[in-house]
C-alpha cells in the first residue's frame, strides 16, 4: 500500500538500563535526482504525495538532503550502506578518543614529572586521582613529552 521509499542511518546508544545499542533510524525521501536525495521524519498516517505537499514550504528545516552513495552523508538508500558509514564513524571516534586519552595522560605525566603538579595517579589511563595539587604553572607553552605517543604517532601532523 505504502508507495513511500526510505532511506536509513544507523546510530549507537543505550537504553534505559544504560546498556549499549544500535538503532535504525529511518526517514521517508521526499525527491530524488540522479545525484541527491531529500529526506523527512515519517509521517505514517500520510501519504507521499501529502507529505510533499505538507513539506512544501521554502527553507523547510526539517527537510534534509543527502547526496546518493557518499560515504559520509547522514542517511543511505540502503540499510547495508548504513551500516558500512556507521563502522567507518565508529572506527574514526574510536581513533580520535584513543588520541585524546593518550595527549591528557602524556600531558599529566609530563606536568607532574616536571614537578608542576603531584599526587596526579594515573592508572593505567582508568583512574585519575582528581584532587592533584598544583606547586607551580608553566608560564608559557609547555612541551609535556620529547617524543609523541604511540597512537599520535600514527597520525600525520604536517603543517597547515
Amino acid at each position: 500500500m505504502s508507495d513511500k521509499k526510505y532511506c536509513y542511518r544507523y546510530v549507537d546508544g543505550n537504553d534505559s538500563q544504560g546498556r549499549p545499542i544500535v538503532m535504525l533510524w529511518e526517514r521517508v525521501i521526499l525527491r530524488e535526482t540522479e545525484k541527491t536525495f531529500w529526506h523527512v521524519h515519517d509521517m505514517p498516517l500520510m501519504s507521499l504525495e501529502s507529505m510533499r505537499k505538507y513539506h512544501s514550504r521554502p527553507s523547510n528545516k526539517q527537510v534534509k538532503r543527502c547526496l546518493k552513495n557518499a560515504a559520509r552523508s547522514g542517511y543511505h538508500l540502503t540499510k547495508e550502506q548504513a551500516m558500512q558509514a556507521f563502522i567507518y564513524r565508529k572506527a574514526f571516534q574510536l581513533n580520535r578518543l584513543w588520541l585524546t586519552a593518550e595527549t591528557v595522560e602524556l600531558c599529566l605525566k609530563g606536568l607532574q614529572g616536571a614537578g608542576h603538579i603531584r599526587n596526579v595517579s594515573l592508572d593505567d589511563g582508568l583512574q585519575i586521582n582528581w584532587h592533584g595539587e598544583v606547586v607551580s604553572v608553566p608560564n608559557s607553552e609547555f612541551l609535556a613529552s620529547e617524543q609523541p605517543g604511540p597512537i599520535a604517532s600514527t597520525f600525520s601532523w604536517g603543517e597547515y
